[in-house]
């Protein structure tokens, strides 16, 4: 038997009866003694069921996520779901997959899926294979929780190329903004290295003095700013040949992908450490060895040693030239030296040959240099007829001397048009330029004439051989007495004669020169009237009655 409900109490007056408001949204409850307001606005949290028209049963309700549009219902057909919702449940699932593959925990995958969901919010998956976006979402939360999965494995399961892959991935760390991504560990690809190389036996000795060389490298600041893989390559390579394993650069090209020159360049930097200078035996006995410099450092280091070397020797052979000039080639340079800095040279010349200098020529050589500064700045600077006039030891009134150098006959004495034509030579001298050197070696020769008239008509042939039979046709045909019209008399020609009588005698005889131009504006507006065309489908003489007798010819 099911125990009674227990009756709600008023906690101010203890009284059992309420009223709820049903007029308005909030729905109050309060009580009907004291007044007091035991709920405001309730809500069901409950989950409610109901039965459908066809007699299932279906949850009443819905839950509205923040990156959805609308409500989904349990209840409904699976193409009730938005679009994102499908894209964002086949990825999980597709996700889940490639885990279960990989051998990748389930949290993950989840956390993968949440990658997923924000890639999907930000419109990365648009124009993107899907594959490519799942594998990446699942790598970067490898990445976070530090396992030993790396692209490549992503890359042979889904079989897809590991370039593109990483493209990918460095994109969206991009457009993710994902900064707090972890580096991976160098000693993460060892062990897969060193599996793909076949070293038997040895390999765990080989896995483990490699991993030990990466932990060197880090600790000799190698490790930052470079690709893990190289890294783990050339540490492999080490470990090999510690091992007397002769594996070639080749081979650790093929199975760690990065290029030879960068595993070169590894092993390189290495080798400038103080961990590089020591023997197989008394590396793997050494346990805290003093850390070298980053390889930047070094460089820089040694980049400006040299640049510091050149500039001392340099110095060194101007001072030995200096030295060994003469008296007269000291002149001659210092002659092309300004005046002013002859005379420091001068100046400091006569301080380094001991020659004793008192405070008063010193300060009478200074006071000369200032008075020249002086000097040479007051004529750059413009001076007024007034002032002038001042500086001459004349008084004179200043409106006076601004008549005085004001222009008379500006105009009139200003050179004219047909003077000017007049000292313009009208022939056309072709030779002034003959003595030019330019034009001289533009000029060709005889020969070179003659190379570029056979090239000329080596790439027209086709034309020349048709021009020849158009002259030699019309040839024949002018001597057989077989003349056509050309083509240009066969067009339609509008002459005087077409036009409207009435058109023709308000228009008049237009006067021509001798070669055929008009001789004034309205002669050219006559002529360009009789060239335009006349419709004959406009009645001119009703039109003319519309204007008031005015066709505005």
């Amino acid at each position: 038997m099911s125990k009674p409900r227990k009756q709600q109490k008023c906690k101010t007056c203890g009284h059992t009866q309420f009223d709820v408001n049903r007029y308005t949204a909030a729905g109050d409850v309060s009580c009907l003694r004291c007044g007091t307001v035991l709920e405001e606005n309730p809500i069901v949290s409950e989950v409610q069921f109901g039965e459908s028209s066809s007699g299932a049963a279906m949850v009443q309700g819905a839950m509205v996520g923040a990156d959805q549009a609308r409500a989904t219902f349990a209840g409904g057909r699976q193409n009730a779901m938005e679009s994102r919702e499908q894209t964002l449940s086949n990825g999980k699932r597709k996700i889940k997959r490639i885990a279960a593959a990989l051998k990748i925990p389930d949290y993950i995958a989840e956390a993968a899926g949440e990658w997923f969901r924000l890639a999907l919010t930000l419109n990365f998956v648009q124009g993107r294979r899907s594959n490519n976006v799942l594998a990446t979402c699942l790598y970067v939360a490898c990445r976070k929780e530090r396992t030993h999965h790396m692209l490549i494995d992503f890359s042979s399961r889904l079989q897809i190329s590991v370039y593109s892959l990483g493209a990918t991935f460095l994109k969206m760390v991009k457009a993710l903004h994902i900064t707090s991504l972890p580096l991976a560990d160098p000693s993460l690809f060892i062990q897969h290295f060193v599996e793909k190389l076949d070293f038997k036996d040895k390999a765990t000795k080989v896995a483990k003095d490699a991993v030990k060389l990466a932990h060197r490298m880090a600790a000799d600041w190698i490790h930052e700013g470079r690709r893990p893989a190289g890294i783990a390559g050339a540490c492999v390579l080490l470990a090999a040949r510690m091992n007397n394993f002769r594996r070639s650069h080749a081979e650790i090209v093929a199975v760690s992908h990065v290029g030879e020159e960068t595993l070169q360049r590894r092993l390189n930097e290495f080798k400038k450490t103080k961990a590089g200078t020591l023997s197989v035996k008394s590396f793997r006995e050494v346990e805290n060895l003093e850390s070298s410099n980053p390889p930047s450092f070094e460089k820089n280091r040694a980049m400006e040693l040299k640049i510091s070397k050149k500039l001392q020797q340099q110095q060194t052979d101007n001072f030995e030239d200096l030295s060994k000039m003469t008296e007269e080639e000291k002149q001659s340079v210092f002659g092309k030296l300004s005046k002013e800095e002859a005379q420091k040279q001068l100046l400091m010349n006569t301080i380094l040959s001991d020659i004793t200098i008192t405070t008063e020529n010193l300060n009478d050589q200074m006071d000369r240099i200032l008075k020249m500064k002086k000097s040479s700045l007051e004529n750059s600077l413009y001076k007024t007829p007034y002032e002038l006039a001042l500086a001459n030891g004349s008084e004179q009134d200043p409106s006076k001397i601004w008549n005085i150098n004001k222009p008379k006959n500006l105009v009139a004495n200003l050179p004219k048009t047909d003077d000017i034509l007049q000292n313009v030579s009208s022939e056309v001298e072709l030779n002034s330029d003959d003595d030019d050197e330019i034009v001289l070696e533009s000029k060709l020769t005889e020969e070179e004439v003659a190379i570029k008239e056979r090239i000329w008509t080596g790439l027209n042939h086709d034309y020349l051989v048709e021009q020849e039979k158009k002259r030699l046709k019309q040839e024949a045909d002018e001597l057989t007495g077989n003349t056509s019209k050309s083509s240009s008399g066969n067009r339609r020609k509008r002459n005087k004669s077409s036009l409207p009588a009435e058109l023709r005698k308000e228009l008049g005889d237009i006067d021509l020169d001798e070669d055929g131009t008009p001789r004034s504006a309205a002669d050219s507006a006559k002529m360009y009237i009789s060239k335009t065309s006349v419709s004959k489908k406009i009645n001119y003489d009703s039109l003319k009655g519309l204007l008031g007798g005015n066709m505005g010819f």
